[in-house]
C-alpha cells in the first residue's frame, strides 16, 4: 500500500490507506515498518478499508507526534478528521497496546471496538528496558543488519536466535513444527524489521487506567508467550468490564500463524462484524 505523510500540528505521521467499508485502523508493535505485514493487510479483502498509522520513530513518524501513548493518541484524532473518518475498529498489536488503551480511554467517541492482539497492558519491567536500549537504541541499525545478513547465511540460526526471546516452548522444538509457510512468514517478518527511534519510546510507554475503558474489548493471547506474559489478558479481563479474552492456541507470540491461525483470523472478524 502507498504511504503517505501528512503533516499534523505536531510534525509528520506516516500512514497507508486503502480498501473500501468500515474502518480499521491498524497500530503496529515494536520493531514493525511499513512493510511488515502480520496478515492484517487482508482485511481490506474482507469488506473493510484499513488505516495503518505509523507509530512515532518508526518509519518517517516524527518523535513529536507523540513521546507517550495519549499524546499520539491526540495525532491520531488529528489524522481522522482529516481523512473525515468517526470511527474506527482499533487493532493495537503488542508494544501499540498502551497506544490502543490511550485512544480507546479519551476519545471513545471515535473507537467502535478496541482489539488487542498479543498487547501489552502494563509497563515493561526494568531488565527488559535495559536490554532494549543496548540493543535497539544506536546500535539498532547494525543489530537489524546484522540480523538480515544471518537470514541470507543462516535462516534457521537468524530464526532460532529471535523466537528464543518469543515462545515458552524449547526454540529447536517450535522451529520443528512451523510449516513452510510459518517460516515464510518470520522470515518476511525479520526482513522488515526496523526498530528506528520507535523502540526505546515504546519502553517508556505507561498505561492509561484500564477501568476507564468503556468501548468493547477483544484480547486474544496465548499462554505460551515468552515476550507478552498471559498476565496482561487476566488484568485486561479482570479490569475491563467490556472485554472478552480469547485463549489462543499458539506456540509463540506470532498469534497469526500455526496451526490456530484461522481461529485467530475468524475470531477477529466475528468480532467486528458483530
Amino acid at each position: 500500500m502507498t504511504a503517505t505523510l501528512y503533516d499534523t500540528s505536531k510534525g509528520l505521521v506516516e500512514y497507508s490507506y486503502a480498501g473500501i467499508g468500515p474502518a480499521i485502523l491498524l497500530l503496529k508493535g515494536g520493531h514493525s515498518s511499513r512493510d511488515t505485514d502480520l496478515s492484517h493487510n487482508s482485511l481490506i479483502y474482507e469488506g473493510y478499508s484499513l488505516l495503518t498509522i505509523s507509530r512515532p520513530g518508526y518509519d518517517l513518524t516524527d518523535t513529536s507526534t507523540g513521546r507517550t501513548p495519549r499524546a499520539f493518541a491526540e495525532t491520531i484524532i488529528e489524522i481522522l478528521d482529516h481523512l473525515q473518518i468517526d470511527r474506527v475498529t482499533v487493532i493495537a498489536i503488542s508494544a501499540a497496546g498502551p497506544t490502543g488503551i490511550a485512544l480507546a480511554v479519551n476519545h471513545p467517541h471515535r473507537v467502535e471496538k478496541l482489539i488487542m492482539e498479543a498487547a501489552l497492558t502494563t509497563p515493561w519491567n526494568a531488565k527488559t528496558k535495559k536490554q532494549a536500549r543496548l540493543l535497539f537504541g544506536k546500535g539498532e541499525k547494525a543489530v537489524w543488519k546484522g540480523v538480515r545478513t544471518l537470514l541470507k547465511v543462516s535462516p534457521n540460526l537468524a530464526m532460532k536466535q529471535i523466537m528464543s526471546s518469543l515462545t515458552t516452548d524449547p526454540v529447536d522444538e517450535y522451529l520443528n513444527k512451523l510449516s513452510p509457510n510459518d517460516r515464510r512468514f518470520i522470515y518476511d517478518m525479520l526482513q522488515t524489521s526496523r526498530s528506528g527511534k520507535g523502540f526505546v519510546m515504546d519502553i517508556d510507554h505507561t498505561v492509561s487506567d484500564l477501568s476507564k475503558i468503556t468501548v468493547p474489548v477483544l484480547g486474544m493471547y496465548t499462554q505460551k508467550d515468552k515476550s507478552v506474559d498471559y498476565s496482561n489478558a487476566i488484568l485486561l479481563q479482570s479490569t475491563v468490564p467490556t472485554c472478552e479474552i480469547y485463549e489462543v492456541k499458539s506456540d509463540s507470540h506470532l498469534i497469526w500463524i500455526g496451526e490456530n491461525a484461522a481461529q485467530v483470523w475468524n475470531k477477529r472478524l466475528e468480532f467486528i462484524s458483530q
